[in-house]
Order: C-alpha cells, then sequence, then structure tokens
C-alpha cells in the first residue's frame, strides 16, 4: 500500500471481536485452540507497515497453522480462526473493515489482504525486473539469480 492510500475505520463493535463464520462448516459440538498456539501466532503479527511485506506473514502463518489439527475442522476454518490474532495495527483495522465482506471465505480473505497491503502499483516494477533480468557473459546462471536482487 503505498503511502498516500488512507482508509478510515470506525471503531470495532462488539459483535466484530469474534470472526464471523467460516464458509466451511466446524463439524464438532465444541473445539479449543489452546491459547499457547494464539500466543505463538501472536508473535509473528503483520501491521501493514510499508516494509512488510504480506505474502511473507501469509507463509509464515499459514505454515503455523499447518501444526495444529482439530478433528472435524477444516484448515482453511482454523486460518479463519486464527488470521486476526496474527495482525495489529493498521491490518488489523483493515481486517476488521472488510472481514464481513467475504462472507467466510478465507481464500477471498488472504486476496485481499494481499492486494491491500501489496498492491498491483509495487507489483509492476517487480515483474518489469524481472522480465528484464540478464545474465553476464561467462556466468553461470545460478550466480547470475544469486545476484539479482528484488
Amino acid at each position: 500500500m503505498d503511502s498516500t492510500t488512507i482508509y478510515q475505520f470506525s471503531a470495532p463493535r462488539g459483535d466484530l471481536l469474534e470472526p464471523p463464520p467460516s464458509s466451511h462448516l466446524i463439524l464438532t459440538d465444541g473445539f479449543q485452540i489452546h491459547p499457547a498456539f494464539i500466543a505463538m501466532v501472536r508473535k509473528q503479527t503483520f501491521c501493514g507497515k510499508e516494509d512488510e511485506n504480506p505474502y511473507i506473514h501469509l507463509r509464515e502463518f499459514e505454515q503455523l497453522c499447518s501444526c495444529l489439527n482439530i478433528s472435524s475442522m477444516n484448515h482453511e476454518t482454523l486460518k479463519w480462526k486464527l488470521f486476526p490474532f496474527s495482525l495489529s495495527e493498521r491490518a488489523k483495522q483493515w481486517y476488521t473493515y472488510t472481514v464481513r465482506s467475504v462472507e467466510g471465505d478465507w481464500k477471498e480473505l488472504r486476496d485481499k489482504f494481499c492486494l491491500a497491503f501489496f498492491p498491483i502499483s509495487q507489483i509492476i516494477p517487480l515483474c518489469r525486473k524481472i522480465l528484464t533480468f540478464q545474465q553476464k557473459e561467462k556466468e553461470t546462471l545460478g550466480a547470475a539469480w544469486q545476484d539479482f536482487q528484488i
């Protein structure tokens, strides 16, 4: 998100403190996510700052979620439930503003998150850089790619 983009968010209402239901059913009467696991998710929060990469945050978040299995709960539902704990500051405000519009769909929320915090305007220059990548004469491809910085 560039520095000229400004979001105005209202304060969260009481009904937004828990994420709305996932689009995937939970097939158990009750479940509990251990507070220690929630604490691990909170240790790797994404704030929405310019120097943060939402794709890296999501990769690490999804990797952490893959370590937890709750019987009768789809992994997308688990991510849906835990994702708000991985956000803070501006990103948490974005979540509060956006979560109801995706109707419980983890993939849609994930995609909107990436577009909000790594918009097309940042992707195009990276694509251009990749497309104009050149290997120097007598340089191995591996060495050229290793020196290539995005």
